[in-house]
């Protein structure tokens, strides 16, 4: 796969969007791939406006050594159609990853299944939105910053060449910085978290443990 080194922030963004997930087949990166690919497309036109779109993935090998190499395969194939760039960066420290997040147009997972996923979040502090599928399970909340696809592999160009236009238009300037000075301070988050916790111990109820002690270890031992 080609090679990639990080660089400052920009000002503006560039025609890039940015994939940082390890390399598994929950994370969907196989499905992203075969969804970006000209030949077979149901909606070429809508690859066609892809078109010099930079698109890194960002994550090392899960140890899945026959995934890994399906995405490194497709990675090629979409690149000989010679529409979009995709590279393969690896796993990348937190400051490469940082300027990478500043630099880019949008965030992408395509997550087959997921829970809030925090680089969602780590982007939103650089003013970066997501363009996520449904099963990253994202929180109404933040659902505005971004985009939550139905994941429908035939629609994915479509849908992806939206949120690209919409971000070059600067349809999502300032909300996420703004969200996040907002919403994730971390103070504030500590304060939510503490206050979860004081509710939950108010209001709810004392629990039998479910294994005593000494029957795990009768189990155990014999």
């Amino acid at each position: 796969a080609a090679s990639w080194k990080p660089r400052s922030p920009q000002r503006s963004k560039d025609r890039l969007l940015v994939f940082p997930a390890d390399i598994r087949p929950l994370k969907g990166q196989v499905d992203f791939l075969r969804g970006l690919l000209f030949e077979g497309a149901q909606r070429p036109s809508a690859v066609q406006r892809l078109r010099g779109l930079t698109i890194v993935i960002a994550g090392g090998c899960d140890g899945n050594q026959t995934y890994c190499q399906e995405v490194v395969d497709l990675t090629q194939r979409v690149n000989d159609e010679r529409l979009l760039n995709v590279v393969v960066a690896d796993q990348l420290k937190d400051q490469e990853l940082a300027q990478l997040y500043a630099a880019a147009l949008g965030v992408v997972l395509h997550s087959r299944v997921d829970c809030n996923p925090r680089a969602v979040y780590e982007a939103l502090i650089t003013d970066t939105p997501f363009f996520v599928t449904e099963t990253t399970r994202l929180p109404p909340l933040v659902q505005h910053l971004g985009v939550v696809g139905d994941g429908d592999p035939a629609r994915l160009p479509e849908q992806l060449a939206d949120f690209v236009s919409f971000c070059e238009a600067g349809g999502y300037a300032g909300r996420s910085a703004q969200f996040a000075k907002k919403h994730l301070v971390e103070a504030q988050v500590y304060r939510h978290v503490v206050e979860w916790m004081d509710e939950k111990y108010l209001a709810g109820k004392t629990l039998d443990l479910v294994i005593r002690s000494e029957d795990a270890l009768s189990g155990a031992l014999g």
